[in-house]
């Protein structure tokens, strides 16, 4: 063909174009995607650790068991107003981390954050969820939960 080299050029480029659109235009890997369910992403470890792992609906009765006891806790704060610790229109939160036995007692129980400093407050509120009986689990399992107060004039 002989003529125009813009010509030549342009199906030059369709000819790359067309050969590369052919071969999908990228290397093919190999696709490793593992078949069926696995329980691990180490090859060769079978070790089921289905029973460590925590059921949601443990969590869930782990939450109600806690928000069930804000009753009671917010007495705590009553008791605090009454002994002149803080003031009566006090407000605030009080977040608790923890962690729950196998056996379902909470243990290490630590004030993460507050902003209500009285140490009659978080003592009863430490003493009240260390009351609740948590359901069994597989192993210890570490949480927080916050309570939010608010004094009554």
């Amino acid at each position: 063909m002989k003529g125009n080299p813009m010509t030549k050029t342009a199906l030059l480029a369709v000819s790359i174009l067309a050969a590369l659109a052919a071969c999908g235009g990228k290397r093919k890997t190999e696709d490793t995607t593992p078949e069926g369910p696995t329980i691990s992403n180490r090859p060769g470890d079978t070790t089921d650790r289905s029973a460590s792992m925590f059921p949601p609906e443990k969590m869930d009765e782990i939450n109600r068991l806690l928000e069930r006891k804000r009753p009671t806790v917010s007495r705590c704060l009553t008791m605090a107003v009454d002994n002149q610790e803080l003031p009566k229109n006090s407000r605030g939160k009080v977040t608790l981390g923890m962690t729950i036995s196998p056996a379902g007692k909470a243990g290490s129980i630590k004030v993460i954050k507050t902003s209500l400093e009285s140490k009659a407050l978080t003592d009863c509120v430490i003493g009240k969820v260390q009351e609740i009986q948590f359901p069994d689990l597989p192993k210890p399992y570490e949480t927080s939960y916050t309570y939010a107060f608010e004094a009554i004039q």
